[in-house]
């Protein structure tokens, strides 16, 4: 679980323009630019972490996040709608493999590391 947890926290902090970037146990803030320019404070909550084993010959791990976020204290919500779920997350952040309320990493046996789509 360390492993995924650090992958995820890893893959935030990868993303361009992310700075500032603080850990305390299982809460995550940075700020990051949004469009116009202004820095925006982001929170992220790591409420649980998952792994998830496929079955048969060359099946893949699967780790699962599940994450609360905000930004400048306004929640990031995720909603059922006509085609699926809507969220206001960012496109910057969905375009990194993450997402709101839950995301997925797939692990690679070879690379010994998790990867986010």
């Amino acid at each position: 679980m360390d492993t995924l947890r650090a992958s995820f926290i890893a893959q935030i902090e990868s993303i361009d323009l992310v700075a500032g970037l603080e850990t305390d146990g299982d809460e995550v803030r940075f700020v990051r630019p949004d469009g116009s320019g202004q820095d925006v404070e982001w929170r992220v909550r790591i409420d649980s972490l998952e792994l998830e084993s496929g079955e048969g010959e060359g099946a893949q791990v699967l780790g699962r996040v599940r994450s609360a976020w905000s930004a400048d204290g306004r929640p990031i919500t995720v909603q059922q709608g006509p085609a699926g779920l809507v969220t206001d997350m960012p496109q910057w952040l969905l375009d990194a493999g993450l997402a709101p309320a839950e995301c997925w990493a797939l692990w690679d046996e070879e690379a010994k590391a998790w990867g986010w789509t």
